[in-house]
């Protein structure tokens, strides 16, 4: 195993040179600076670290890396998604694979289905999300087709992006108003 934060310089340096005082003196001078080197450069391995950096340190990572799906807004756990999966989907720009992650890092449950898996037409593609309790802002619909335009690839056109709500639990409140000869029911609306 070589392991250049622990080796020993000096055994490798060679024997006329070790008879000299002053050579000596400067090899073991040089092997203390290797040493600190090699110390310090797990520094320079930010990638490998993605999990521990901060959020200014992800927003200059991701403006470096070129990842131009990122949005400084995101949260940051979010953000560390993007980031890890940045050079996959730079890999493979123009596929199914590079929409659905990106998508898939913000909006967990989007799902892009090709057009043979749901009787389209021919190089078309659709884009379905859950969106669960969280609901639509006013930008949600806008975000999902810039990202989806910037990596599918050209000849492919998008059939559509289907929302579907789906709630564990939740409160139902109703009201009634009661008017002379009006006969009034309430039945809940049942997905068949």
């Amino acid at each position: 195993m070589n392991d250049i934060q622990n080796t020993d310089f000096i055994t490798t340096f060679p024997p006329a040179l070790k008879q000299d005082k002053q050579m000596l003196a400067l090899g073991q001078l040089v092997a203390e600076e290797l040493h600190i080197t090699a110390r310090e450069s797990d520094k320079n391995i930010i990638y490998a670290y993605i999990d521990g950096l901060g959020e200014n340190w992800l927003d200059s990572l991701a403006y470096d890396l070129h990842v131009d799906w990122y949005d400084y807004d995101y949260p940051i756990e979010t953000k560390r998604k993007l980031l890890k999966n940045s050079v996959r989907v730079h890999q493979k720009l123009g596929t199914k694979y590079a929409v659905q992650s990106v998508l898939q890092d913000v909006y967990r449950t989007a799902k892009v289905e090709e057009w043979f898996e749901y009787g389209g037409r021919p190089y078309t593609f659709r884009i379905k999300i859950d969106i669960g309790n969280v609901g639509l802002s006013e930008s949600t619909d806008s975000e999902i087709v810039n990202k989806m335009q910037f990596y599918k690839n050209l000849r492919s056109h998008c059939d559509g992006i289907y929302y579907s709500l789906s709630v564990e639990k939740a409160d139902v409140k109703t009201a009634a108003m009661h008017g002379l000869g009006i006969k009034i029911k309430v039945k809940p609306l049942l997905d068949t």
